[in-house]
């Protein structure tokens, strides 16, 4: 098919400099967004495809649905956007106002193209319309909006009239443009930490952050991502990238409820010996993980970081990450070809990483380096005896021994029971599957019954056992018993040492 034929014009907008809210709400493909959905016979499904399909599309997809998304805002009565079309069974069906203020969440970082510039600026002026006359719930909803819009547009809301482009352009003519902004945009070094480097096929890999021009950075991009997709099959591969899409597409909150989520379903896989979905999790969050960076030099300025990049790094999601994948990966025998299959492409994901790091220089010179040695030492020969250490310790029934010189606990590390209330060592509360429930146990001395409390219990395969002093007190050197629990409850007994 001839290249004239392949591509359709886009739609010019308004021909004049400055056009007015009447030209832009009048505008003929404004319009045609609006009628396809009002005439659509399920909108409600329509926005659930939306809602779905957003958090895995890349920005230039999630932009051109942002301006379908914002003329049904923009042109639809006030109550009828703000009301999701679903029947009272459903509720999962987002109103057009919740759909676009989650549109606009997932844009990160993303330049605003001119159709959306100018559909925000009718959105900016119905939402002045909504403070004035909507109440109740659907305020709510135009209030999340409101936060989630960019700043630029209640600027220019202020100080001028929509900027509307004098004439459309071609998709031909748009790419080369297009292509050099997002290789300038991935050579940000606050984006590093932003999204992992399977955020999508097209996204540059941080890995290339310390490069020198874009067009290097775009070599070393493009050689990166060429050997991913060598490390495990085509299926693989895809729900790698996608699973970084989701993570990168999503703001501040959203990456932390989904590293929430990442740890609590680490703990459940872990004692219920479940080593499929220990996998899975782990491909999700090596997916996620960005690439090591260098420490600056002592006599070397740091950067300036963007208030953006500051709260990322005050969350300290990577940070969490690693610690993540190195608590998962550190229960399975990397050794055996089952499990190290299983684990692909994330498992040659992060060796790449390090490896493409250190060839540039020491692992011991990045930040994080802790973190970064500890990955780097899974997979070496000691992998295999590590993972069996950490099985051996979630099968084990709490007692732990103190014998030797290197498990002797000092000062605020040792357990203790102050106060009649015990709290095990460091060690103990460490383990993945010791928790403090702060509801308290009362615990009593079989010999002479002295009164303890302990609110900390080992949870095992569904089991659940309290945590007590294993030498008893310095009086007696007996066993504590469980006898109740302080608010009200049964009884039972467990043991594990101070």
């Amino acid at each position: 098919m001839p290249l004239e034929k392949r591509w359709r014009p886009v739609v010019a907008p308004p021909s004049n400099k400055e056009g007015t809210v009447k030209d832009w709400k009048s505008h003929p493909r404004l319009q045609k967004h609006l009628q396809r959905f009002l005439d659509c016979p399920d909108p409600g499904k329509v926005l659930s495809r939306y809602s779905a399909q957003a958090k895995n599309l890349d920005q230039e997809k999630l932009l051109r649905i942002a301006v379908h998304v914002g003329a049904w805002v923009a042109l639809l009565p006030l109550e009828q956007a703000a009301s999701s079309p679903c029947s009272e069974e459903d509720v999962s069906q987002p109103s057009p106002v919740q759909l676009l203020a989650q549109i606009l969440r997932l844009r990160g970082r993303a330049k605003i193209s001119d159709w959306l510039q100018g559909v925000l600026h009718l959105v900016a002026f119905r939402l002045q319309d909504a403070r004035r006359g909507v109440q109740g719930q659907a305020a709510r909803l135009w209030t999340e909006l409101r936060r989630s819009m960019p700043k630029t547009v209640w600027r220019e809301l202020r100080t001028q009239r929509p900027a509307i482009p004098v004439c459309g352009k071609s998709k031909e003519q748009q790419q080369p443009a297009d292509q050099v902004s997002f290789l300038k945009r991935k050579l940000l070094p606050e984006q590093n930490e932003t999204a992992g480097p399977g955020a999508a096929v097209e996204a540059m890999s941080p890995m290339v952050q310390q490069s020198g021009s874009p067009a290097t950075s775009a070599m070393f991009a493009f050689d990166f991502h060429l050997e991913i997709g060598k490390l495990g099959s085509e299926k693989a591969v895809r729900r790698f990238y996608r699973d970084g899409a989701a993570f990168s597409n999503s703001n501040l909150e959203e990456r932390a409820l989904q590293l929430d989520s990442l740890e609590e379903r680490l703990v459940k896989a872990v004692s219920s010996e479940s080593w499929d979905q220990l996998c899975s999790l782990a491909r999700e969050a090596a997916a996620a993980l960005a690439a090591p960076r260098r420490k600056p030099a002592f006599n070397e300025a740091a950067a300036p970081m963007s208030e953006d990049a500051q709260e990322r790094l005050q969350a300290n999601l990577q940070s969490r990450l690693r610690k993540l994948i190195f608590q998962g990966l550190g229960y399975l025998d990397l050794s055996d070809a089952g499990t190290a299959s299983q684990l692909e492409p994330a498992l040659s994901f992060v060796k790449l990483l390090i490896e493409r790091f250190k060839a540039r220089g020491q692992l011991e010179e990045a930040r994080a380096a802790k973190q970064w040695l500890l990955l780097q030492r899974l997979f070496t020969a000691e992998a295999t005896t590590l993972a069996e250490a950490n099985l051996e310790s979630c099968r084990s029934d709490g007692v732990q021994s103190t014998k030797g010189k290197d498990s002797y606990l000092i000062g605020e590390d040792r357990g203790a029971s102050k106060g009649g209330l015990y709290s095990p060592n460091v060690k103990i509360q460490s383990n993945l599957l010791v928790r403090n429930t702060g509801q308290d146990v009362i615990l009593n001395c079989n010999k002479c019954g002295l009164e303890l409390r302990s609110s900390w219990v080992f949870e095992y395969r569904g089991k659940v056992g309290t945590l007590v002093p294993g030498n008893g007190h310095r009086a007696f050197h007996f066993v504590f018993l469980l006898t109740g629990i302080a608010n009200g409850g049964g009884t039972g007994r467990a043991s594990a040492a101070i």
